[in-house]
């Protein structure tokens, strides 16, 4: 079957997700688009990319098209991320990446024509690791660019369900001048609302959808330090029944919280699936010989002590599976004591 145009995946590095800096709604979009169709064509590695932008001229429905893709990918064209990092004597060092270069148009076409950064490319194709993907449909329907930013900045935490900003980062994140938005309130009015709203969609009293918003739902709580508010706590998850009737399932037999204090696992930001998942795992590794929640403790001790691990979820699921904190010999030798 023929992928639609606004089904395109969107597949972006994390450090694209986290650059600090504005960009305005259609740059977002287009660099967007424009992630999807480079990751299409891996095969054209460090060549010109041809980008279908006929889907931005059907959202838009400008009068002028021509000139407004001259506008966005000029404007897109002076856009740069920089990418810090430590090099082997742990110095800091910093690297500045162009996001595109030379974008071509002709008029009347559905191709936009653009150079892409060799140093770019890793953060678009082939990825393994540290990235968020999502169907393009979910943000070309936002009508913010901070509607976008906030949208992509929890879809990179949906696993998890939460995530805590700064509100000095969250600003860093959306490119809010210090002079713009200075009241909390006007930045919750404009900012936080406005995201809410969109991202979520809304519905009339009758049932009726009004606006579609995307595929996550999302909801904020104010953190304060003193009296100041100092970070927002959102927190995120996907629209899709199943992933909701399952959650309710959980909630109706399974005390979450309990469960994941009796494992140790009090300091991890895993959601309800998650614990479900490494419990269940646990016992059909246990098989009734030993206590559930000691084996994934034990396991979960050597996980951290390592130290390594990128992916604390999913090493901790190796661990389990494999036993690599030796939990079965420890429980052998606390049960003959």
């Amino acid at each position: 079957m023929q992928e639609k145009k606004n089904d395109k995946l969107v597949v972006k590095h994390n450090k694209l997700i986290e650059f600090k800096g504005r960009m305005t709604t259609n740059e977002l979009k287009l660099f967007s688009l424009i992630i999807a169709d480079v990751r299409e064509q891996q095969d054209k590695q460090f060549q010109e990319y041809n980008i279908d932008i006929s889907v931005l001229e059907e959202i838009t429905k400008d009068k002028n098209f021509y000139n407004y893709i001259q506008e966005v990918a000029l404007r897109l064209e002076d856009k740069r991320i920089i990418v810090e990092g430590l090099n082997e004597k742990n110095k800091r060092h910093f690297t500045t990446i162009r996001l595109i270069n030379k974008p071509r148009y002709t008029e009347g076409s559905n191709k936009l024509t653009v150079d892409i950064d060799k140093d770019l490319i890793p953060y678009i194709i082939d990825l393994k690791r540290e990235f968020t993907r999502y169907q393009i449909e979910n943000i070309l329907r936002l009508k913010s660019s901070y509607s976008v930013r906030v949208y992509e900045l929890l879809k990179q935490y949906e696993g998890i369900g939460k995530r805590e900003i700064g509100i000095d980062d969250l600003r860093d994140y959306l490119g809010i001048n210090k002079d713009e938005y200075i009241r909390f309130y006007d930045f919750e009015r404009r900012i936080l609302i406005q995201s809410k709203t969109e991202i979520n969609g809304e519905i009339d009293k009758k049932g009726n959808i009004i606006y579609p918003g995307t595929d996550i739902n999302i909801d904020y709580e104010k953190i304060k330090t003193g009296r100041r508010i100092t970070s927002i706590l959102f927190t995120v998850e996907n629209k899709d029944q199943e992933q909701k009737v399952y959650n309710e399932y959980l909630k109706e037999f399974y005390n979450i919280k309990e469960m994941q204090v009796k494992m140790g696992l009090s300091s991890e930001n895993f959601n309800d699936k998650q614990i479900m998942s490494i419990y269940e795992l646990a016992v059909e590794k246990v098989q009734d010989r030993f206590d559930v929640f000691e084996y994934v403790r034990l396991n979960y001790i050597h996980v951290k002590a390592k130290g390594s691990a990128r992916n604390i979820y999913s090493y901790l699921l190796s661990a389990i599976e494999n036993d690599y904190g030796a939990a079965v010999g420890q429980l052998i030798l606390f049960d003959m004591v």
